[in-house]
């Protein structure tokens, strides 16, 4: 197998994402974030990290991918080729990365050109099939087979014993191996496999990092204490986007629907330009809404994203006062 690089499988997603309808952003070559490829097809929204040597991916940025992809609503997923237990990653498997779905170039262009899912799944204990409990039920039952008949002519076709339970188990809970799987169809003539919703994985949660609220610069510290005084509690601190931060403001719990990502202007000009403008694209795709906030009164940083200084902040009572002032700054740059 030929090793493919990132900027190969970069431009080989873009491509297939591009011809299925898909809108995209996508971040500068040799960007060190979390995420490469945010794209959009209708009301679904993917974001997607190209790591060819899947054990690159670090769990600092797991932590990020999956914030990031909650505040968005978006589904994570990570396109690699090969890592440290798999010299190759095949067609039609998916594994799990802290919890992230991982496919391959090809079952990536398979799921998204094709609509053809993955089938096999990676889990500890091995390889693993989903498959219908119902039509496997219904199947055995019209076959006049009790789980120990089941489990008794199984066994004998993979040369292993099988218990009732297990069977039992595979109509209530447990996902059998790919050989069982198979043979299931074929004894019970009937379509049990299902493909692997990756879209639809419910993504483990886990404690965010102890960086996205503490060890800011002073002035981030500032910015976070303003936004909490307006309400946008929620907020996570980046590492590995192009963005500083991101926020919504809520009320116990509920989600209020006013929501920033933001960019911190720390006299390093230049970057907060570029970091703006593709921080503008993401907020675009995704629906969000983006900020750069500036110590000092000076002129706009950016023609693409509204530009406010913490006074300005400081001078709001609440969320809802910095959307209207977002709306007027943006109508206003998009007219200029």
């Amino acid at each position: 197998m030929v090793q493919k690089n990132k900027l190969t499988i970069l431009n080989d997603v873009e491509r297939v994402l591009k011809s299925s309808g898909y809108a995209i952003t996508q971040l500068s070559q040799g960007s060190k974030a979390c995420f490469d490829i945010i794209a959009k097809r209708r009301d679904q929204l993917i974001i997607l990290k190209i790591e060819p040597y899947i054990d690159n991916f670090s769990r600092d940025f797991s932590y990020e991918l999956k914030n990031i992809a909650s505040f968005l609503n978006a589904s994570p997923m990570i396109i690699g080729e090969r890592g440290r237990r798999f010299s190759e990653i095949d067609d039609g498997l998916v594994l799990l990365r802290y919890g992230i779905p991982v496919v391959s170039t090809e079952t990536f262009t398979k799921l998204i050109v094709n609509g053809v899912p993955p089938i096999v799944y990676c889990s500890k204990g091995g390889y693993f099939v989903q498959i219908n409990r119902r039509n496997l039920r219904q199947a055995r039952v019209e076959k006049n087979l009790s789980y120990s008949d089941l489990a008794q002519i199984v066994g004998e076709s993979i040369g292993t014993r099988v218990s009732k339970r297990t069977v039992y188990e595979y109509e209530h809970s447990i996902n059998p191996p790919p050989k069982t799987a198979m043979l299931l169809e074929e004894l019970l003539e009937a379509p049990i496999i299902e493909g692997i919703k990756v879209f639809d994985i419910d993504i483990e949660r886990e404690e965010r990092p102890a960086y996205s609220i503490e060890n800011l610069s002073s002035f981030k510290e500032e910015i976070s204490a303003v936004l909490s005084d307006l309400g946008f509690i929620s907020q996570f601190w980046t590492r590995q986007s192009p963005f500083d931060a991101f926020s919504e403001q809520k009320n116990l719990d509920i989600h209020s629907g006013l929501n920033v990502l933001v960019c911190v202007d720390e006299s390093q000009q230049k970057q907060v330009l570029e970091r703006a403008a593709i921080t503008h694209d993401i907020a675009s795709i995704a629906k969000r809404r983006a900020i750069i906030i500036v110590d000092d009164d000076e002129a706009e940083l950016s023609q693409q994203v509204p530009t406010f200084t913490v006074d300005e902040l400081n001078q709001m009572k609440k969320a809802f006062d910095l959307v209207k002032n977002w709306v007027k700054k943006y109508s206003d740059l998009k007219e200029s």
